[in-house]
């Protein structure tokens, strides 16, 4: 076995053991079930719920936006607050001190928090559907899943970028409550860009999850949204390497200051 493989291979061992962390640190998390749970049933009973009688493919529209708009919620208050966490409770120094690449240790705990976030939020979303016996379509689920899968990705690493801003602030709270609401109204997921004021039609193009709700939209509807996965497969990379370097700054400035109590 080559060396290549071999660090690849301990790289997919440190994602997972530390995804499996985080989803057993996650449970009985009250924050994790209402945003998970309270909020997508919500949000679907007052979109889908109150219109039943909309065509199959708006419904499926609204659905998919509840989906991602509650993602997006997690990702600020949960995965976003990761760091935080970690320093509230004495273990930052052990998880960027390791042999591993601290970044890799911080990816693999935002990616357990959110697939467990969607997980949560998928089975609350499917749930209040069946009640409500709002007729949906998922003509593609194996696009559908792939665009899943994508999103999770995305939400993994935007929530690593978030830690990072938020481990920089005493006002963490603030800042994620001002970072989520804006997103919700300006974002794509539940208000259509070409709802927006001429002069922020741009604004929804820099958010993926605004690219995976048109590519999981139309992969229900039947076709697939080549152009929607390339965007949201680009600013996902974008997120990811933006916040591998804010994290390396980060820990660099702490360890030379000693701001975060790292020793």
């Amino acid at each position: 076995m080559t060396g290549i493989a071999i660090r690849t291979l301990d790289a997919l061992w440190v994602l997972w053991t530390c995804a499996r962390m985080q989803v057993k640190a996650m449970k009985g998390n009250e924050l994790g079930l209402v945003i998970g749970v309270v909020q997508p049933v919500v949000l679907i009973l007052v979109t889908v719920g109150a219109h039943t009688d909309e065509a199959p493919e708006v419904l499926t529209g609204w659905t998919v936006g509840v989906l991602l708009t509650t993602l997006w919620a997690s990702t600020v208050w949960i995965a976003g607050g990761i760091l935080r966490g970690e320093l509230r409770s004495g273990t930052l120094a052990r998880s960027v001190t390791s042999l591993r690449p601290g970044f890799l240790v911080l990816l693999g705990k935002c990616l357990g928090a959110t697939a467990r976030a969607l997980l949560v939020i998928s089975c609350s979303v499917a749930v209040t559907l069946l009640m409500s016996r709002a007729p949906v379509t998922a003509d593609r689920p194996g696009w559908m899943l792939l665009g899943l899968l994508a999103s999770v990705c995305s939400g993994a690493a935007l929530g690593m970028l978030l830690a990072c801003i938020l481990l920089l602030t005493r006002y963490g709270l603030q800042v994620s409550a001002a970072l989520m609401y804006p997103v919700f109204i300006l974002g794509g997921l539940l208000v259509p860009p070409d709802l927006l004021p001429g002069f922020l039609h741009w604004l929804p193009s820099l958010i993926s999850l605004r690219w995976a709700r048109e590519f999981l939209t139309n992969a229900a509807a039947g076709t697939v949204s080549w152009q929607a996965l390339i965007w949201l497969v680009a600013l996902t990379t974008v997120y990811f390497l933006l916040a591998v370097k804010a994290f390396a700054r980060v820990i660099d400035h702490a360890r030379r200051e000693g701001t975060l109590e790292l020793v």
